[in-house]
């Protein structure tokens, strides 16, 4: 009898560690034709139809990541390690952007107009729609998520984007439960896009915070996942740091497919946080992952040795929309204490044009793409690479790898080797030397650094190369400002307009890493800079606004607010059994349509 029972109890065992395999080697656990969760509520009348393939329901979607997110605000999340978590996921916004066909669709508006002159626009809500906790969504919440986006208090990434170019914001007044207007001073040709990039908040969970003055401290990574609402096709189920985000479908959301079936698809999305690039690979590889939305140069062949067996295939999407760059701290201000944020020798540095030039020289754009890219990649020369159609220009000034031009600029400035040693001084007998921070969970960079460091030795410049936690270096340079150098990377806004970048190319913006808010343009470039972004934001015809954005960037690539190095090409993976799977090279990359995705038969 007990034989019979140890028998029985190792059969159950093997059935567990089998099941448990399975599992592993298919954690999306397929379709099942059956919402579970279930919907709730009514099909509001006003959803927005999507022309898609309909797909089945079930199945949890499983990703990856490389960061832990650092805030759950709608509002105010900055960094990418949060927004490509809770970005067109938990949270949504008043228009729409097709990454495939790259154009403006409607969104928790379902349409607008504007006056002929541009100042004047009028917002449509939809009817119907309700928040993930149930409640409905009107005009009040477009009208609170504006008072707390220009909230000066309220540190929002975005608000340049809807600003005046005098930085007043826009009027903006509820006409009734579903129309919301906005009236600005000059033509906002970029307002729809935009509101693609601001994400609605609930007025009845947040308003209170709002007048408190406690909105920045809402919505942190340790919040009641109960209390983080939104729009988006799925809410918050819970997060572990250091292991993984789940979401779960929102059973309020307000788009259908063609054949009315209510979006989205999948039960769960779950974010692993995999800060190594090479277990990020492997997850792929032993199918634990459905996708992989950003592979690395040094895991390409690998992954793609394993599409046979593994059930994936890899797609190139060619040169991508981000661009690898290195910024000097320029920031002439102070902290709490009165202390610099720059050791002054250093700042008289890195202010001279003539040493951004001679490091642009003197790093070899060409040698790095093939050390740190694989040779998959371009040397760049501005904010936009060949990817962007419509914005991209050649007309750039030009740094070809030439360390004797970097060596007669920084002698110009009266830098040289005097003693010898192979590090050059400055005229009071400083040594140029330099702290060069990255994040440390990224191999790309690290090469970046590791040839950064080398080529400037041959210049005289000593470089200490120090890579750091991602989240940490963000902080040092949106927060603290304590940091020389950074090498850093931008992804091209959604729609990839520069006016989507004005936070990140004027002076006055909050991501203008080098010297950000600043009051006035503290150069007379900065200035001219600031004056043909305000041209090309607020003029309404196309190649008029290509000329000012070029002039921009000719000023740009001169004066280096930040030296633009290199761009990867751009390849992701995903399962052969997900359908209305479209990738594009701008963010959320493989998953920009998640409410859409879904797991074939």
């Amino acid at each position: 009898m007990k034989s019979r029972i140890a028998i029985i109890i190792l059969v159950i065992g093997l059935l567990v560690v089998a099941a448990y395999n399975a599992c592993k080697k298919n954690p999306t656990n397929g379709q099942t034709g059956k919402a579970d969760p279930p919907f709730q509520g009514i099909v509001s009348p006003d959803a927005q139809v999507e022309d898609i393939t309909p797909g089945n329901y079930g199945g949890t979607l499983i990703l990856a990541t490389p960061y832990n997110p650092k805030s759950f605000n709608p509002v105010t999340a900055l960094e990418t390690s949060s927004l490509w978590i809770i970005g067109e996921t938990v949270y949504k916004s008043l228009t729409g952007y097709d990454n495939y066909l790259q154009k403006d669709v409607p969104g928790l508006a379902s349409s607008w107009d504007n006056t002929p002159d541009g100042l004047t626009w009028t917002l449509h809500l939809r009817k119907g729609v309700q928040w993930s906790d149930g409640e409905p969504f009107t005009a009040d919440d477009v009208i609170f998520t504006l008072q707390a986006t220009f909230d000066p208090q309220v540190p929002c990434p975005n608000r340049d984007l809807l600003l005046n170019s005098d930085g007043s914001a826009p009027e903006y007044k509820k006409i009734d439960d579903y129309t919301v207007e906005l009236r600005f001073k000059e033509t906002n040709p970029y307002l729809i896009g935009a509101l693609n990039q601001v994400y609605l908040a609930p007025k009845h969970k947040y308003e209170a915070a709002l007048k408190a003055g406690e909105f920045n401290k809402i919505l942190s990574v340790s919040t009641d996942p109960k209390d983080v609402v939104g729009l988006g096709p799925y809410r918050l189920e819970s997060y572990v740091a250091d292991q993984r985000v789940v979401l779960v479908r929102n059973p309020y959301y307000w788009k259908i497919d063609k054949d009315h079936k209510r979006l989205p698809y999948f039960d769960k999305v779950i974010f692993l946080i995999v800060p190594n690039n090479n277990t990020w690979a492997l997850r792929m590889i032993n199918g634990e992952i459905a996708m992989h939305q950003q592979i690395f140069p040094e895991n390409v062949e690998s992954i793609k040795r394993g599409e046979e067996k593994g059930g994936y295939k890899v797609h190139s999407l060619g040169i991508s929309t981000s661009v690898n760059y290195l910024v000097f701290n320029q920031d002439t201000l102070k902290d709490e204490q009165g202390k610099p944020y720059v050791d002054p020798v250093k700042l008289s540095w890195f202010r001279d044009k003539r040493f951004r030039q001679a490091v642009s020289y003197a790093i070899d754009r060409d040698g790095m793409i093939r050390t740190a890219l694989g040779g998959n990649g371009v040397p760049v020369y501005g904010l936009d690479t060949a990817a962007n159609k419509i914005w991209y220009t050649d007309q750039t000034q030009k740094y070809p790898y030439d360390p004797e031009r970097a060596k007669a600029l920084l002698r110009e400035m009266g830098i040289w080797d005097r003693s010898g040693d192979g590090i050059a001084q400055d005229g009071g007998g400083h040594r140029v030397t330099f702290n060069l921070l990255t994040n440390a969970n990224n191999n790309v960079k690290l090469n970046m650094g590791t040839t950064i460091k080398d080529n400037l030795k041959k210049v005289g410049i000593d470089v200490n190369f120090q890579p750091i936690d991602f989240n940490q270096l963000q902080a040092k340079l949106f927060t603290t400002r304590d940091f020389d150098a950074v090498i850093g990377t931008w992804q091209a806004s959604v729609p990839p307009d520069p006016v989507g970048s004005r936070n990140i190319i004027m002076p006055s913006g909050v991501s203008y890493v080098a010297f950000p808010e600043q009051k006035e343009p503290s150069t007379d470039w900065e200035r001219k800079l600031t004056e043909y972004m305000n041209l090309c934001s607020t003029t309404l015809d196309l190649a008029t606004r290509q000329k000012y954005y070029w002039e921009a960037m000719k000023i740009w690539s001169e004066n280096l607010p930040e030296i633009d190095l290199i761009a990867p090409d751009y390849f992701v993976a995903a399962k052969d059994n997900i359908g209305n799977f479209k990738p594009s090279t701008l963010a959320n990359f493989t998953y920009w349509n998640i409410d859409q995705l879904y797991f074939k038969k």
